[in-house]
Formats: structure tokens, C-alpha cells, sequence
């Protein structure tokens, strides 16, 4: 393993991210403009509602999948691929039924914690066959990812966001606000059948659902994955909680919309950067696990590129950030500004932590994962709910950054007495100087002269530009060293 591969995959699927975000800004522009702020806080609740609903019944077969593909692949034993691709379908297909059932019974329920009231009962019922497309499409994934077919992936990821444009486009102009959900539902469709296209031409769609030897077969892979989907599940109802506490606030789903559009601008965009983290790096660090001295230098490379990746784009969208979100929604969204500068730490805080992260995974410790994730979430929760009730969008801002900065001083001590985990003299020499430079851009921020603001930021993002450009460049001729 060298830095030349993190680098070649982390720019394969990143610039495939980045077509997509290209898609995704379009996308958001004509949802800000044909429904506004309260449609699009609408559409973030019902995604997130989703989202609670597939973590809470899918069992983490995609992610037990990748695991059990993986060595087969390695082997190149095609036989057993096939036959862990039915086994992994068939359980994949029982898990989207019950999703699909367990919304229709929780909807009303679900609306009276969101709404106050079962208005909306009928309207998340309607989002059943959306989680079970998600939970199927999370099977198609698992199947490429642990075949390692990443091209696949990226590939059919542009797909998806060009029909997902198409949809938004057409149907919130003919609907409006009132197309939310057949959006979500032409989405999540459209988006599994494409990667159903792809992972069919290896491996054809077969599924056992009614043979117990099948089943039988698959009961390690909800074993394996309990932890993962518990996880999930608490944090997507902390996402949930923080949603419900927004638009229970005085500006209802309006304060939604600013809330789901700065951490879409957080978040969404900075996320391309953290794509081959799923795809790539994890398979490597479990084939490391073992060895101490490798398991380092895996964590430690990755933390360096994601580092140096992700500094100067933080930098670059804080300094352009009023025409961005001009240019991404529209002036209506300037009060987001206060609590998007404020949170971007958090992402800078993840590209060091994440890393680190997949340890507990990569060992197979999924009680340590699952307990890790829970004191995660409660701190975030907790963060940004007080934030945002105390000061706004500001503090919810400010609360982000400080949840994944308490995330990454307990996964670096723990995981340091856990796994004997430790950085390296060269990542702290790359990633405190960066963090530094981050930090005097948002402080530049504060100031009343736009001369002295864009001058003095302007200034310090050159730097980190070039203190990246160089490192990488090093780092692309180097192999990593302990």
C-alpha cells in the first residue's frame, strides 16, 4: 500500500463526487427557488425519516456483506460469490419487506412525534416503498463494493444524481411542495435499479426467500452487522431529535430549511473527500488489523491525504461562502452563514478522527463500535439541541464542531489504550499547521472591514493551498513510514 494508491482512489470517486455535486447544486438551486425553505425542510424530514426507518430494519447487511465478499473475492473463487450474492439478496429482500411494513405501522406515530399531530401519517406511510428500495439498493452496493468494483460505483453514482436532477426539475415545477415525495419516490427507485443494472451483469438477481438452508445461511450476516445497524439506528433518531427541535422552534419548518441547507453546505460537499473511506480503505485496514505497526501506518496515511485534502477546501468554501449560498439557493438563506462558519471545524475534525474510527470495525469489536457511536450521539445531541435552543442556527453551528472535537480526543485516547493506536510526528506536522491556518480564516471572518477580511483569508488560503499541493506531491512519490 502506498499514498500514490489512497491518492488514486480517493481522486476516482472523489471527482465522481464532484460531478455530483455539480448535479446536486443545480439540484438544490431549483428546490430553493420552486418550494423554499419549508419545502425543503419538509423534504429533509421525510429523507431523514427514511434514512431512521432503513437503519432500523436493513440488520447492517450491506456492511456485513462487504466483509463476507471481500476474502472470496481476494480468492477469486466465483462459485462462492455467487452463491454469498443469492444468500446476501435473500436477506437483503426480507429486510426491505420489513421496512416497508414497519413504516406503514409507525407512520402515525412518526407523525405525531414530528408534527404534534398524524396530519402527515398518510404521507410517510407513502414513504414505504422508498426505505425498501434504499435497503435493496444497499445490497446491490455491498455486492460491488466487495467485489471491488469501484469504477462500477462511481460510474453509476453519476447516474443517480443525473436522474435525481431530472426528477426534482420536473416535478417541483408541475407540484411544488406537494412533490416531495414522489421525488423521494422516483429517487430511491430509480437509484436501485441502476445499481441493479451493473451488479447483474456478474452476478444475476437470484434469491431463495422461502429456503431455510438460504436463510440459515445468511443469520451470521445479521449477527455480524447487529452492532452496525444499531448505530445507525441511534444516529439517525439523534438526526431525527435534532430535526424535531428545530422545527418545533418558533420558526417551524422554516428554521428546518436553514438547518438542512447549512448542513448540506457543512457537510454534503465536503463528503466527496471522505468517498473512498468506504469503498477502499476499510478492506485495507481489516487486512491490517493484526499487525500493530501496519494498522498504524494504514490509519496514518489515511488521516494525512484526508487532511491535507480537506483543509483547503473548508478554507476556500468559509472565504466564498456569501456567494455560494446565493449562487446554491438564494438571498433567503444568508441567515445560515453564522451557523455553516461555525461548524466547519467539525468536517476538519472528521477527516482526522474518521480514520481512527474504523479500528473497533476493523478488529471485529463491535460492542466497542456500538458503544463509541452511542456516547457520540449523545454528545452531539446534546450539543447542538442546547446550542441551537440558546443561540440559534449560530449555536447549532457551534455545537457540531464541538461534538467531533470531543469525538476525537475519546477515540484517540481509548482506541490508543485499545488497539496501542498512535499518530505519527509527520501527521501532526501536517495536520495542526493546517487546523491553525482553518482557524484564522474563520476568526478573519469576524471582521467589519471586507478589505481586512478578504485580504488577510485570501492570503492564508494561498498558504494552505500550496502547503497541501506540496505535501501531496511528496507524499505521492513516498511510501509511508511509521
Amino acid at each position: 500500500m502506498s499514498y500514490s494508491h489512497i491518492l488514486k482512489y480517493t481522486g476516482l470517486l472523489g471527482s465522481v463526487q464532484f460531478l455530483n455535486i455539480l448535479i446536486s447544486i443545480v439540484r438544490n438551486k431549483a428546490a430553493a427557488v420552486l418550494i423554499g425553505p419549508v419545502g425543503m425542510g419538509l423534504a429533509d424530514l421525510y429523507f431523514r425519516t427514511i434514512d431512521l426507518l432503513g437503519n432500523s430494519t436493513n440488520f447492517g447487511l450491506g456492511f456485513s456483506a462487504v466483509r463476507r465478499l471481500s476474502p472470496l473475492c481476494e480468492q477469486g473463487n466465483l462459485r462462492a460469490l455467487k452463491l454469498q450474492s443469492q444468500i446476501i439478496r435473500t436477506m437483503i429482500f426480507w429486510a426491505a419487506l420489513l421496512g416497508a411494513i414497519v413504516t406503514i405501522v409507525l407512520s402515525p406515530a412518526l407523525s405525531l412525534w414530528l408534527f404534534h399531530d398524524t396530519s402527515h401519517a398518510l404521507s410517510i406511510c407513502a414513504l414505504a416503498p422508498a426505505v425498501a428500495f434504499n435497503t435493496l439498493t444497499s445490497g446491490e452496493v455491498a455486492i460491488l463494493r466487495g467485489t471491488s468494483r469501484l469504477k462500477a460505483i462511481a460510474s453509476t453514482s453519476a447516474l443517480v444524481a443525473g436522474c435525481t436532477l431530472l426528477f426534482a426539475l420536473v416535478i417541483y415545477s408541475i407540484w411544488g411542495i406537494s412533490g416531495v415525495i414522489p421525488v423521494l419516490l422516483l429517487t430511491t427507485l430509480a437509484t436501485f435499479l441502476l445499481h441493479l443494472r451493473v451488479s447483474t451483469r456478474q452476478f444475476p438477481y437470484h434469491i431463495s426467500p422461502f429456503r431455510f438452508r438460504v436463510l440459515r445461511s445468511g443469520r451470521p450476516l445479521i449477527q455480524l452487522g447487529a452492532a452496525y445497524v444499531g448505530a445507525g439506528i441511534l444516529g439517525s433518531g439523534t438526526e431525527m431529535l435534532i430535526r424535531a427541535t428545530v422545527v418545533n422552534s418558533e420558526n417551524g419548518l422554516y428554521a428546518a430549511g436553514l438547518y438542512a441547507a447549512g448542513l448540506t453546505l457543512t457537510v454534503s460537499y465536503a463528503r466527496m473527500i471522505f468517498v473512498a473511506m468506504d469503498a477502499d480503505y476499510f478492506p485495507r485496514l481489516s487486512a491490517a488489523a493484526q499487525d500493530i505497526s501496519r494498522q498504524n501506518l494504514t490509519v496514518n496515511s489515511q488521516i494525512h491525504v484526508l487532511s491535507l485534502l480537506m483543509a483547503p477546501f473548508l478554507i476556500i468554501l468559509a472565504i466564498s461562502l456569501p456567494l455560494v449560498v446565493r449562487l446554491l439557493y438564494s438571498a433567503e438563506y444568508l441567515p445560515v452563514m453564522p451557523m455553516v462558519w461555525a461548524a466547519l471545524p467539525f468536517m476538519y475534525f472528521k477527516s482526522i478522527y474518521s480514520p481512527i474510527a474504523y479500528l473497533s470495525l476493523a478488529h471485529g469489536d463491535s460492542r466497542v463500535y456500538f458503544v463509541m457511536e452511542l456516547l457520540y450521539d449523545v454528545v452531539f445531541a446534546a450539543a447542538v439541541v442546547v446550542g441551537y435552543r440558546y443561540y440559534g442556527l449560530l449555536g447549532a453551528g457551534i455545537g457540531l464542531s464541538l461534538a467531533n472535537l470531543a469525538d476525537l480526543l475519546l477515540l484517540s485516547l481509548f482506541y490508543r489504550k485499545k488497539y496501542q493506536f498512535r499518530f505519527t510526528r509527520q501527521g501532526a506536522l501536517l495536520f495542526l499547521p493546517q487546523g491553525i491556518l482553518l482557524l484564522g480564516v474563520l476568526c478573519c471572518m469576524l471582521l467589519e472591514s471586507a478589505w481586512l477580511r478578504y485580504g488577510i483569508s485570501g492570503a492564508l488560503c494561498c498558504i494552505s493551498v500550496l502547503f497541501s499541493f506540496i505535501q501531496l506531491k511528496k507524499l505521492w512519490r513516498s511510501r509511508p513510514t511509521a
